[in-house]
């Protein structure tokens, strides 16, 4: 994804404590202040503490997954693998024996490299969030290069031209992730995208900004008593966001409760506010939306983000009404900054 659409298609199958936050974001008016949050000083980590300098080894220990043992049977062999060609590599031994399954390891990898992944055993989060378990999966891969490109043709060009304290004119740190039809599989893509900026130690706030069958309180499994309906409404501040405990930097707003009028309130000029506030204390916000096909919803929240990234289905959605989607998104003055191919 990015400037133009990925090299390959998608290939994925497709109670967190709902702290609020300590001050992402004050109220303003019923919705947000423009405030800016000051963000905590670069410290050294105790890499110790979190483990970070431990041999894979101790962290399988210390895990209940391997036996004293059994590590000492892992480094022998390893010691006489150096007689007869390379050193082979600790996790290889130990699948190749059978001691330890290759996704505990990749875990165990994840902890000493500081990604923040899940156990498969883990019910914190929904199976399909899979950036969050299976950080080796080539669909994870795909969505990484997805993150990166939207960094680098609109994160990364915040403020080009634009005066101080103005709204930039290109760039920003928005980004509607919209879908021609529901099914599509937008909900998915969002959720999983957002836990991969989180892991690039990027501070993420996703916003489930379908107000018609929301998904992500599901997904993540917290609270969707509050959220963007009754912010925008008027009823709730900075509880509505949900800190996502499992996944360092990451932070979402649910829906809320399904409103009688979600186009009006996604109209407000308090969604413009909302972003605006947002963007000044979050190093990405990705807003998913309802499907094009549902009204004019999405296309008030692409006008609001004037980024926007492209879900389509494959085997369902033609060439010819990609493109179609593309103008019409260029029309509603949203930058299409690529297109995810999800299966």
């Amino acid at each position: 994804m990015g400037a133009a659409h990925p090299d390959r298609d998608m290939e994925m199958d497709g109670p967190n404590s709902e702290a609020s936050l300590a001050s992402p974001m004050a109220p303003r008016n019923g919705v947000m202040s423009s405030a800016v949050t000051k963000r905590p000083k670069f410290t050294k980590r105790r890499r110790d503490q979190d483990g970070l300098t431990k041999p894979i080894g101790e962290l399988l220990i210390d895990s209940g997954l391997l036996k004293r043992a059994q590590l000492e049977e892992i480094l022998r062999v390893q010691a006489s693998s150096q007689s007869w060609g390379p050193r082979k590599r600790f996790g290889e031994i130990a699948r190749e024996l059978g001691l330890v399954e290759g996704s505990r390891v990749d875990l165990a990898l994840a902890r000493q490299f500081d990604l923040p992944s899940l156990p498969p055993s883990d019910r914190t989060l929904t199976a399909e969030l899979v950036a969050a378990r299976e950080t080796n999966h080539p669909g994870v891969e795909v969505l990484r290069g997805v993150r990166e490109r939207i960094a680098q043709t609109w994160l990364n060009a915040r403020g080009t031209g634009a005066a101080a304290g103005s709204e930039p004119r290109s760039g920003g740190h928005a980004v509607a992730i919209v879908s021609a039809q529901r099914g599509d599989g937008r909900s998915f893509i969002a959720a999983n995208l957002a836990i991969t900026f989180a892991q690039g130690g990027r501070r993420t706030l996703l916003i489930d900004a379908d107000l018609r069958q929301p998904r992500q309180h599901q997904l993540f499994q917290i609270d969707d008593r509050v959220g963007l309906s009754t912010l925008l409404a008027g009823r709730s501040g900075t509880e509505s966001v949900a800190r996502i405990e499992a996944m360092r930097d990451l932070y979402l707003m649910p829906a809320g409760p399904i409103p009688p009028n979600p186009h009006d309130l996604l109209a407000r000029p308090e969604l413009r506010w909302l972003l605006f506030n947002a963007e000044e204390q979050f190093d990405v916000v990705l807003l998913d939306t309802p499907a094009w096909s549902e009204g004019l919803d999405a296309e008030s929240v692409c006008r609001r983000t004037r980024a926007a990234a492209l879900v389509v289905r494959a085997n369902q959605t033609t060439a010819r009404s990609a493109q179609q989607f593309v103008a019409t998104l260029r029309e509603a003055q949203a930058q299409v900054l690529g297109l995810v191919f999800n299966r």
